[in-house]
């Protein structure tokens, strides 16, 4: 028998992908709704499997990602998350997870995924996921048209804005002020032509300005 934990949340995840489980004897569900839980629930276990939400309250997949890594603790990852974001899905291949399945998938998705990683030793990405990253292949025209390169101070933001960081964030940490962040984040989004910051990232990406 295969043991599963499921950290999410949200209940009514970890309850629904439970429930859907819940006729396959080959799987032993354990669910836990904090990060604290999974780490104390490790120190006797050792699951088959994690499905994880890519957010988890204060942290993210990657940060338990990097916890297990530091404790040296290989445990193949299902990433089960509402974000559809290229650059996330982009941090979580690098990552090497064993799987992506988005919410906004089918919730079959999830045992397309467990089969294929616990049975047949294959990574999973469900539909979503795989368009997410087959949609860069249309980008890269758009790449080499694109001349501008960052100052370092831009450069410094648009690392910044790739975590997840918000212009006071930014203001905080660079000592400068919200207005002068907003101004340079605009001046960024017209000199690389891009509309919004999602598309920003997916240019960076693809230009090698963010490499983590």
């Amino acid at each position: 028998m295969k043991s599963i934990y499921i950290l999410d949340d949200h209940p009514i995840i970890t309850e629904g992908i439970a429930q859907l489980l819940a006729n396959n004897q080959q799987y032993q569900i354990t669910a836990g709704h904090h990060d604290s839980e999974l780490y104390n629930y490790l120190n006797d276990h050792t699951p088959d499997l994690l499905i994880i939400d890519y957010e988890i309250q204060d942290k993210t997949a990657l940060d338990v990602i990097t916890y297990l890594q530091k404790k040296g603790v290989n445990i193949p990852q299902l990433i089960y998350t509402m974000h559809t974001e290229f650059w996330i899905i982009k941090l979580l291949i690098k990552a090497e997870v064993a799987g992506i399945v988005t919410k906004n998938d089918k919730i079959e998705e999830i045992e397309k995924a467990i089969h294929n990683i616990l049975h047949e030793g294959n990574k999973y990405y469900s539909p979503t996921a795989l368009n997410v990253v087959l949609s860069i292949m249309g980008d890269h025209s758009t790449e080499k048209s694109i001349t501008y390169t960052p100052s370092p101070r831009e450069n410094e933001i648009i690392q910044m804005l790739s975590c997840g960081l918000t212009s006071d964030e930014i203001a905080h940490k660079l000592n400068l002020s919200k207005n002068t962040i907003d101004t340079m984040r605009k001046n960024i989004l017209l000199k690389s032509g891009a509309t919004n910051v999602s598309h920003l990232m997916r240019i960076a990406f693809l230009k090698g300005w963010i490499t983590e």
